[in-house]
């Protein structure tokens, strides 16, 4: 999910911004992590760029993505000679923003369709990603003067996806495809939903596809994750399921992702920074210049999967 909950990661941080003042220095507060101190840091080993000196505390959303993404982000600025306190897995969206704003944290990594519709508060989405990146950070840093960074390719957006021969019968290569195929005089392709992923009741997720084509969807079923992809690899009873468009599942490549031109809302990941502490570290952002183009939706989809179907620890994941 693009925002997790969990309460007692969540009690902890509010606490501890409760108890900081506004202008705390995030390099003021004591070490959580005995590995904060550099000892077993990385060598890096990409473009030239010197962030020896720089204090920096970085956190993340606590789902897996987000937490390999903000180990990820971590282990590169140690390697790369910054003092580094980590708050990997804080909370939900609105606890790691308010850590961020209140100075328990300098930096973590946002959707940026979740900057504009939960944390800004607006509608009506850009439906390209350049776009919708560029309102995100004129707005964010007008009005909260936080740095929203160039985002990664990875896109943690709703999608619907089937097998290679599902998708030659039904002649579906794009979710207009889709939509064509369902108004057909025939029996439309049966879809499957994810009931976990709460697409069926999203604003976001079945509504948005039915007004952005103007259909009516009536899924086959609902079902727990790993059912929906055996019976979508199956092709029987359910031809095309909603999926998650960075699930590890879709990393052993028996189902291919539909084409979205902008039809669901654009969750690529951006580094957020505030504007105070980027100045004092301008190192960081060429860092992250290097580190986002990788992050493809294949490279998360397999970094995923070692962790969630694998079960290698995230840390040990963003530090190979």
């Amino acid at each position: 999910m693009r925002t997790g909950t969990g309460r007692r990661a969540a009690a902890l941080v509010v606490a501890a911004v409760v108890a900081v003042a506004a202008s705390a220095c995030a390099a003021d507060l004591p070490e959580a992590d005995p590995a904060d101190d550099g000892a077993d840091a990385l060598a890096w080993a990409g473009d030239d760029l010197d962030l020896e000196g720089a204090e920096l505390a970085i956190g993340s959303k606590e789902s897996v993505e987000n937490e390999l993404l903000g180990w990820i982000a971590v282990e590169a600025a140690r390697a790369a000679g910054a003092s580094v306190h980590q708050e990997i897995g804080a909370g939900g969206t609105a606890v790691v923003r308010q850590a961020q704003l209140s100075g328990l944290i300098d930096a973590y990594w946002e959707y940026t369709g979740t900057g504009w519709q939960a944390i800004l508060d607006q509608s009506n989405p850009a439906g390209t990603p350049d776009e919708l990146y560029e309102d995100v950070r004129d707005r964010d840093a007008r009005l909260n003067q936080i740095d929203w960074l160039p985002p990664a390719p990875a896109n943690n957006a709703y999608a619907f996806a089937a097998t290679p021969e599902t998708i030659d019968e039904l002649g579906v290569r794009t979710l207009a495809d889709l939509a064509d195929a369902l108004e057909r005089e025939d029996t439309g392709p049966t879809i499957c939903v994810d009931e976990t992923s709460g697409f069926a009741g999203d604003p976001e997720g079945l509504r948005q596809f039915e007004e952005a084509f103007g259909v009516q969807v009536t899924p086959a079923a609902s079902l727990p994750t790993d059912e929906l992809y055996e019976q979508v690899e199956a092709g029987l009873f359910c031809q095309v399921g909603q999926v998650l468009n960075t699930d590890p599942r879709l990393a052993a490549g028996a189902l291919e992702v539909l084409e979205d031109a902008g039809t669901f809302t654009i969750h690529n990941p951006s580094m957020t920074i505030r504007e105070d502490v980027a100045a004092e570290a301008p190192g960081f952002e060429e860092l992250v210049a290097q580190l986002s183009p990788r992050l493809t939706d294949e490279v998360v989809r397999a970094l995923r999967a070692e962790v969630e179907l694998d079960g290698t620890p995230a840390r040990q994941v963003a530090r190979e």
